[in-house]
């Protein structure tokens, strides 16, 4: 089951464990599944800061920008996806040992060599991008600014200022 809520309450019993009381926001799938949970011997709670999620059509409209700039250029639009995630997306960098470079390759499909730091003797740095189907909202947000940039400076019809701007705060 997955609810929000916040912490109202944290106290020590007398068993010197860790009591939490939480004030849920959704009574009715709580309430559905309480027969459940309160069955089970035990339990495993997550609690972590909640994110807004962003519409899972944000990601189909970053696809139809880069596929309108990929036929421009002639090139494919996966080519312009991780040219857009080089840009404007969200990565990281790595240190990986030479021995499992190759697996490292595989499991990260965006990835590339760092410019800037230079291979080790027993390793080697990389870029890593994360697909932006993982993106939240913010981060999205940001990945569709910088295509829709892209797309004006090219001079490219996609969808006007007015409708793109009434897209992007309906999908965020």
């Amino acid at each position: 089951m997955k609810v929000t809520g916040t912490i109202k309450d944290v106290s020590l019993g007398l068993d010197g464990k860790a009591q939490v009381t939480l004030t849920i926001n959704e009574k009715n799938t709580l309430i559905q599944g309480l027969d459940e949970l309160a069955a089970a011997e035990k339990l495993s709670f997550e609690l972590k800061p909640y994110r807004a999620k962003r519409s899972l059509d944000a990601n189909a409209f970053f696809w139809a920008a880069c596929t309108v700039i990929a036929n421009a250029l002639r090139t494919s639009k996966d080519e312009v996806y991780f040219d857009m995630l080089r840009r404007y997306g969200q990565g990281f960098v790595v240190k990986v040992p030479n021995q499992h470079i190759e697996k490292f390759k595989r499991t990260y499909k965006y990835v590339e060599p760092h410019d800037a730091l230079p291979a080790e003797e027993k390793a080697q740095y990389f870029r890593v991008w994360l697909g932006s189907s993982t993106y939240d909202t913010q981060e999205m947000s940001i990945l569709i600014d910088g295509v829709l940039s892209e797309i004006k400076e090219m001079g490219l019809d996609f969808i006007s200022e007015e409708e793109a701007s009434l897209y992007l705060s309906e999908s965020r």
